[in-house]
C-alpha cells in the first residue's frame, strides 16, 4: 500500500513543462525574467537553452489547466 501510495505521488508531482510563444511572452504583465511564480518544488518560469518555458506539476496542470 505504501509503495502504490508513494508511486502515485511520484507521478503526480514530476514536471511538466511547456515551452512559451513569442505571443505568450508579450502578453505576460511583467517581464517573464522578473516572474517569481512557484509550484510546490518548482520554478514555474525556467528559461532553458535560450527558450523560455512554463512547468508545472502534472497534478497542477490537470486541476488549473
Amino acid at each position: 500500500m505504501a509503495a502504490l501510495l508513494f508511486a502515485s505521488s511520484l507521478v503526480a508531482l514530476r514536471p511538466v513543462c511547456l515551452q512559451l510563444s513569442a505571443e505568450d511572452l508579450r502578453e505576460s504583465p511583467l517581464p517573464i525574467e522578473r516572474r517569481t511564480d512557484g509550484d510546490f518544488y518548482l520554478k514555474v518560469f525556467q528559461k532553458r537553452n535560450q527558450q523560455w518555458y512554463q512547468c508545472k506539476t502534472w497534478i497542477s496542470r490537470k486541476l488549473y489547466f
